[in-house]
């Protein structure tokens, strides 16, 4: 189990708490094309309300925790370069008002 590693792509009302949760114990890049929120999750606001800052702040990382090899955490990403050494991929996109989840393993 430790050789996990998941990116989790789109950090919306379902993708956030999904990464959130991941992160209690596996290594996790969660990422988002929208720098703005990027941006407000790495201060640890999560402006969807779904997540509470401190609960946020508890699983942040600096760096991320698939590249350096080691632990758990969050590490939250716009650069898809991030992603590259994951081996579990879950894409989360809103189409209408359905969400859509796919999850790839390699």
């Amino acid at each position: 189990m430790s050789s996990i590693k998941i990116a989790i792509i789109g950090l919306g009302y379902v993708g956030l708490p999904l990464a959130v949760e991941f992160a209690k114990k596996y290594p996790v890049v969660g990422f988002d094309i929208n720098q703005n929120r990027v941006d407000e999750l790495q201060r640890g606001h999560d402006a969807t309300l779904e997540i509470e800052s401190e609960h946020l702040k508890s699983v942040l990382c600096e760096h991320n925790p698939i590249s350096a090899g080691n632990g758990h955490g969050l590490y939250v990403s716009s650069d898809s370069s991030d992603l590259a050494d994951a081996n579990y991929y879950i894409v989360l996109r809103k189409l209408g008002f359905q969400q859509r989840c796919i999850i790839l393993c390699l």
